[in-house]
């Protein structure tokens, strides 16, 4: 058998020593960091577990399936969000709309993991208890503010995760910034929607400069005041 060098020995301890210790905290960290290097589709739980150098047996004590895992993941990512304060329900809700979208486009497409699933933990408790009570003190009727609650998140997500889906897109493999890449698809767009029939299509050609005006962040902010005035006008006068 071939003996090992003092080295080499000293290079195994030390890789030893790298690897996290197995337990619920640090399963969900190494998941997540796959998430933001990889996307959510790079989350097996053989990859996560060979981290721990082990195989995935060992992570079913902790999860007993991916989804578990995932879910975890979420929860993990939406305590990033601070709990919602202030007395002005309509600046309250904005700035968390905001705050929320934020937090998920640091995290690639974490965003998807949020559709068809209702969130946990405490700190999600604060957060729908803090946005709730600011939107009944400033008179939302309490089923309004209820769905308003669940649109809105639906909308936060589903922009953070086309925002993702648009990133990919245009990322050619150039080297170029996708935004660079974004800009070029959308004015080659106007020039294609400019160059259609009048006739056939007046509303189109005579408001394609409104059509494709507006980065990302514009257009968000747009629905978000929408979406506010909207239940604003759901309050009885």
């Amino acid at each position: 058998m071939a003996r090992t060098s003092p080295s080499e020995r000293r290079a195994v301890v030390a890789t030893r020593r790298r690897r996290p210790t197995l337990g619920v905290e640090a399963i969900v960290e190494v998941a997540l960091r796959l998430v933001d290097t990889e996307g959510v589709e790079a989350v097996t739980m053989r990859r996560v577990a060979a981290e721990f150098d082990t195989g995935p047996a060992s992570l079913y004590a902790y999860f007993p399936h991916k989804e578990a895992l995932l879910s975890a993941v979420l929860t993990r990512v939406l305590e990033e969000i601070p709990v919602p304060r202030g007395d002005d329900w309509q600046d309250l809700l904005r700035r968390h709309m905001h705050t929320t979208r934020d937090v998920f486009a640091r995290h690639r497409d974490v965003a998807r993991l949020s559709f068809g699933t209702v969130p946990t933990g405490e700190h999600f408790v604060d957060i729908a208890e803090a946005l709730l009570a600011g939107l009944l003190a400033g008179g939302v009727p309490a089923q309004v503010a209820a769905w308003a609650m669940d649109v809105g998140a639906l909308y936060v997500a589903a922009d953070a995760f086309e925002g993702y889906l648009q990133g990919q897109m245009f990322d050619d493999g150039s080297g170029r910034p996708p935004e660079e890449v974004g800009m070029e698809f959308y004015a080659g767009f106007a020039d294609a929607m400019r160059a259609l029939p009048p006739s056939r299509y007046p509303a189109i050609t005579g408001h394609v400069d409104e059509l494709v005006s507006g980065d990302g962040d514009d257009r968000f902010g747009f629905g978000v005041d929408m979406f506010i005035a909207g239940i604003a006008a759901q309050i009885p006068r």
